[in-house]
């Protein structure tokens, strides 16, 4: 498998978490469309964000109140969506190849026969509607444009040429970049950034570890002083 196609695969698994966390803030009702869930939860984000700056934690704690995860969850997905349908957009008129048209209208004069007329009808609906095809309408979704783009990077049959060495790298960049955010947001990397406060011991420089799913965590890089930070505000 290709980086680009290990990436491609990464989203596939990774994006159903992401829609289950999605999911959480929407309650018992199905929305109608993603847009309808976009819409409510930015207003659910400002009504939680407006809770948070009433309840500021106290400045002498260490580490930085996180942002609403409802917030860091939507801003992805909605990133995440953008950019893999608009590779795909990108993509897909560069590598298809064009469908048969239609019989045209004056195939009488051209000497066709009504059996040939047929045939290419036949040939030009087959051709058009093949699911392989890229749409431009109808099913635009990350999880789909995800599943195209790993089946033209493993060069899976159907109308289309291959890519290009600068195509596959292209596509390797954007979903090495798409996966690695969703993951973050998921909070299933670690990362581990300098403390805007000093260490309360030793005015020393503070380094707050998060994300693997544990509660963040300040260890000094000059004292060794080590706190377990309270867990993250979830929406």
């Amino acid at each position: 498998m290709t980086t680009a196609a290990h990436h491609l695969a990464r989203i596939g698994i990774l994006w159903p978490h992401l829609d289950d966390a999605l999911d959480q803030h929407t309650g018992s009702n199905w929305l109608a469309s993603r847009a309808d869930l976009f819409r409510n939860l930015e207003q659910a984000d400002r009504d939680e964000a407006a809770a948070l700056r009433a309840l500021e934690r106290d400045p002498q704690q260490i580490g930085e109140t996180p942002a609403p995860v409802s917030l860091r969850i939507l801003d992805t997905a909605r990133l995440v969506e953008t950019t893999l349908v608009h590779l795909a957009d990108t993509i897909a008129p560069a590598i298809t190849e064009s469908a048969s048209t239609h019989t045209p209208s004056d195939w009488e004069a051209r000497g066709w026969t009504a059996t040939d007329a047929r045939r290419r009808n036949t040939a030009a609906t087959f051709e058009q509607a093949d699911p392989r095809r890229w749409r431009y309408v109808g099913l635009r979704t990350a999880e789909y444009a995800a599943g195209w783009l790993h089946a033209r990077v493993l060069g899976n049959d159907g109308p289309f040429r291959p890519l290009t060495a600068a195509q596959l790298l292209h596509v390797e960049q954007v979903a090495e970049g798409c996966a690695d955010r969703i993951a973050a947001a998921l909070d299933l990397t670690t990362r581990a950034v300098p403390a805007a406060r000093p260490c309360p011991r030793c005015s020393g420089q503070l380094l707050v570890t998060t994300g693997a799913g544990r509660p963040p965590s300040a260890r000094c890089q000059d004292c060794a002083s080590g706190w377990t930070l309270a867990e993250p505000v979830a929406a």
